[in-house]
């Protein structure tokens, strides 16, 4: 009977999380997960749908078990899964457990704050994609390729939550005011129409940022970008900021998009490639271009070129950076795990719509 008791009291007493590096440790109730109770305890950890999609959450669990509330295949590849990996909005701990960010101890960020955003300028990049310049009350340090959390803060019932956007261009140095965001139009969601309906210059925002965990590694490996639609904005950010260091590795980036109407940022990245000449390779493929049209660039999908003679080097050896549309992302990971890349060597943000996230009104 003391044993059976026993067994049922260590049952409902709290599991210890450590993170590495750095040693950091607190208890996850059992009803709590390891997401959760980080969050419990102000513990800075990489996170955005917190639903078990984007894979922001994602770590690697060193000691210890956990049950997963959703299947991680969902959202983590079979490399990644096989390698331990687990998304900590998702685990239940079975006992105590060491997981692993990597993030940690690579960069040291800045914790996010709150700022006021007024929106100084709105301009269409495409037919659906819109760029939004904002300032804001005092300098924000980031890192290129990080995300900030928008809110419309007018009052309105339907926009209580807030929307992700990635930074479009390369921090300055000692902090940036004035920040620019791609935004895509998500067809009936109500924050992307608010902003789209009208000119919306002058208008009043909460940001709170910088976010993320998807920047440049520090490595001397050759760089395989890969992006399609607002994805644009955080890779162009990081090229930005590879150029102003003048890091010399050699880039791949591989943009894909349905058709020549869906192409922007050409100007900025041919100024790239003529300030890189040596290293800096932009490729737009386009999937659903009319035969006969005047485009005479590539054609297909993105993972169709994703490949050592595409890309010019062996992909084993590279480091790869994915921004954009989970279902594209999903593809090139399966493409990148064929050829070998190792998964601590592949960085992705899935952008996903607020269908996805469910919080759309």
């Amino acid at each position: 009977m003391q044993k059976l008791f026993n067994k049922f009291k260590n049952r409902n007493e709290p599991r210890t999380a450590t993170i590495q590096p750095g040693g950091e440790s607190f208890e996850v109730p059992k009803n709590r997960t390891l997401l959760q109770a980080a969050n419990d305890k102000g513990i800075d950890f990489p996170q955005h749908c917190t639903v078990g999609t984007c894979g922001s959450c994602r770590c690697k669990l060193l000691e210890g078990e956990v049950r997963p509330l959703r299947d991680f295949s969902y959202t983590l590849t079979r490399a990644e899964i096989s390698d331990g990996y687990i998304l900590a909005c998702q685990s239940m701990l079975k006992g105590d457990v060491v997981v692993e960010l990597e993030s940690r101890g690579e960069l040291a960020t800045q914790p996010a704050e709150r700022f006021t955003a007024n929106i100084t300028s709105t301009g269409m990049l495409t037919h659906d994609i819109m760029e939004v310049s904002v300032q804001l009350d005092r300098p924000l340090t980031y890192t290129a390729g990080q995300f900030a959390d928008l809110l419309i803060n007018n009052g309105l019932e339907g926009f209580a939550r807030h929307r992700s956007y990635s930074f479009s261009c390369a921090p300055e140095v000692g902090g940036s005011s004035d920040l620019s965001f791609h935004i895509r139009r998500v067809s009936g969601g109500s924050y992307t129409e608010w902003l789209f309906e009208k000119d919306r210059t002058g208008e009043t925002l909460e940001l709170h940022g910088p976010n993320g965990s998807f920047w440049l590694r520090a490595d001397d490996a050759p760089i395989l970008c890969i992006a399609g639609g607002s994805g644009m904005a955080p890779i162009k950010a990081i090229l930005e900021e590879a150029a102003a260091h003048h890091i010399k590795r050699p880039v791949t980036y591989l943009f894909g998009a349905r058709a020549q109407r869906d192409l922007y940022c050409l100007e900025e990245m041919q100024a790239l490639a003529k300030q890189c000449p040596t290293t800096l390779q932009f490729i737009p493929i386009l999937s659903e271009e009319p035969e006969g049209s005047s485009w005479t660039g590539k054609r297909g999908l993105v993972t169709e070129y994703i490949n050592p003679a595409a890309v010019g080097f062996d992909l084993k050896g590279c480091h790869t950076y994915l921004c954009g549309p989970p279902v594209m992302i999903d593809a090139a990971l399966e493409v990148l795990e064929c050829n070998q890349v190792p998964t601590d060597h592949i960085h992705y943000d899935k952008f996903l719509d607020s269908r996805q996230l469910e919080i759309e009104s």
